[in-house]
């Protein structure tokens, strides 16, 4: 039986990859944050794991013996990188860093697939989409700088020291479970409104473009990257775009209509990319993945989850 560490295991891709990992027949190991964090989920091993602390770091390796990492321990929200950027580069560069020393300290010779972002990319003029992995890379915001490093940092370990590791740069993803980001925002407000919790749905720039993919597609595509060449980059995404004024549409359809829109100042952003879209084209073709689940189920699933919590 294959044994795979899994970093961040109580976020939003981390808790679905755990339950997509023992469905394939994987011991997995759950490195969480806090303790705390891993009530609610089903896992075979628990370790705690801030990975900002190399000793934390050994003692999840040491521990677990893995034959596979997916390193998706991240702070993954480039609002809260506005407001803190140190943790944010702390946790994703320095925690990087860390998992690879850990790694050749204790010998091990794992495939370790590692969460980097479409924010990389940072602005992409319309005529430049789709947008291949050989695109520069110019960051919009301190997450998108930090995730530079996470990817540069697991390049360069392939290149001096032979570890097996493989870019990921997940675009736009999104689904039931999902908080803090447009489409479950969205969701979110929609049920509130629905639910008499409030009078409107407040919304920031609805005029960009995104190219969103399924959780339950990503991590398909993640665990497809085992078979990868190591030391690539690949784009993870749906290669479709959708704009997000129509997605809070029909999720407002889908609540039964008659729920009033604002704009809020405060929910602009002081950079926002106009579109998002990658080509999945290298991904496709080295591992055969192709999402599966339409935009409307996504919304459809987000969207019931958060009617049964408010």
């Amino acid at each position: 039986m294959r044994k795979a560490l899994v970093t961040g295991s109580e976020g939003f891709i981390g808790r679905h990859m755990v339950e997509h990992l023992r469905k394939e027949g994987y011991e997995v190991w759950d490195s969480v944050e806090l303790a705390e964090y891993a009530k609610g989920i089903e896992s075979d091993h628990f370790v705690k794991c801030d990975v900002r602390a190399a000793e934390e770091v050994n003692d999840a390796i040491g521990k677990s013996m893995p034959d596979v990492i997916y390193h998706l321990a991240a702070q993954s929200y480039p609002t809260v990188s506005w407001e803190k950027p140190q943790l944010t580069l702390e946790t994703n560069a320095i925690g990087t860093a860390n998992l690879f020393e850990s790694i050749l300290k204790h010998g091990l010779d794992p495939i370790v697939v590692v969460a980097c972002s479409s924010a990389e990319y940072g602005f992409v003029r319309e005529d430049e989409v789709p947008v291949k992995e050989t695109h520069l890379l110019q960051p919009l915001h301190p997450y998108g700088v930090s995730k530079v490093a996470t990817d540069l940092l697991t390049y360069q370990y392939y290149k001096n020291n032979g570890v097996k590791g493989v870019r990921a740069r997940i675009f736009n993803t999104t689904g039931p479970g999902k908080v803090k980001d447009v489409v479950s925002d969205f969701a979110k407000r929609t049920a509130e409104c629905k639910a008499g919790k409030r009078d409107k749905v407040t919304h920031g720039n609805i005029q960009t473009r995104r190219d969103i993919t399924d959780v339950r597609d990503q991590v398909r595509a993640l665990h497809s990257l085992e078979k990868a060449d190591y030391g690539e980059v690949y784009n993870l995404c749906s290669m479709t775009t959708y704009k997000i004024g129509d997605l809070l549409d029909q999720l407002i359809e889908m609540a039964g209509g008659k729920i009033r829109t604002e704009e809020d100042p405060k929910l602009m952003r002081p950079t926002d990319e106009p579109i998002i879209m990658g080509d999945n084209t290298k991904l496709v073709k080295k591992t055969g993945w192709k999402p599966k689940i339409r935009i409307e189920q996504t919304l459809k699933d987000t969207l019931g989850y958060w009617v049964d919590r408010v």
